[in-house]
């Protein structure tokens, strides 16, 4: 009698959900620790899968922050058209300014991993990332941001579909923006010994300042 081949071969559906286990247990990790301090070691043991599996999987650890990267901006997307569209009623600027200003509210204060990722992308994730992985999150990505523009502008007639879409460019350049320049007053998570008032920022205020500041001039080009 022939051994039977115990291999037990995981189906797409399979792999998927061990990919996003694996996903899900870095960003556990990234919620108590700073990227730089977290191993693909210690993903696995999180994880629950070998180091050996994991490799299988995700590359290198900026594979995985990618991964988490766009498929959180992704998720966040969706749920930003989910909530659009459950307002049907909104259709003017001021309504739509509303709803921008509480959106940065959402993601400042729900998201706040995703824009620690987010200010990760450019000088860390991208140079380890892999770049087939990366393009395909992408395609995705942009596939939501242009329904959401879709959705949007077709309640606001003098905002284009690729204006509206934009607009979520513009909040997360906002953010990340401000973000990167917060906390000039601080070495290394401590206090300098120096008064830096002009350095301080308040992160929500200012985004919804700059974002407003945005609107209007878009509204007033578009109107001219």
């Amino acid at each position: 009698m022939k051994k039977e081949n115990m291999m037990h071969v995981l189906t797409p559906a399979e792999k998927l959900a061990k990919k996003q286990l694996i996903a899900a247990s870095a960003s556990k990790l990234f919620q108590k620790h700073n990227f730089n301090t977290i191993s693909m070691a210690q993903i696995a043991r999180e994880s629950g899968v070998a180091k050996g599996t994991l490799f299988n999987y995700f590359k290198t650890k900026e594979n995985i922050f990618m991964y988490l990267l766009l498929s959180g901006y992704q998720d966040y997307l969706q749920e930003v058209l989910k909530r659009w569209q459950e307002k049907p009623g909104l259709t003017t600027w001021n309504e739509l300014t509303t709803f921008l200003t509480t959106e940065n509210h959402l993601l400042i204060h729900q998201k706040a991993d995703l824009l620690r990722l987010n200010a990760l992308r450019g000088p860390i994730l991208e140079a380890a990332a892999d770049r087939e992985q990366t393009l395909l999150g992408r395609q995705k990505l942009y596939q939501i941001n242009r329904d959401l523009g879709r959705a949007i502008a077709s309640r606001i007639p003098e905002l284009s579909v690729k204006d509206a879409s934009h607009l979520f460019v513009i909040q997360s350049a906002i953010i990340s923006g401000l973000m990167n320049m917060m906390n000039l007053d601080e070495f290394n998570h401590d206090q300098l010994p120096v008064d830096f008032k002009v350095f301080q920022i308040d992160l929500e205020t200012e985004a919804n300042q700059l974002l407003k500041f945005y609107l209007q001039g878009l509204q007033q080009e578009l109107e001219d």
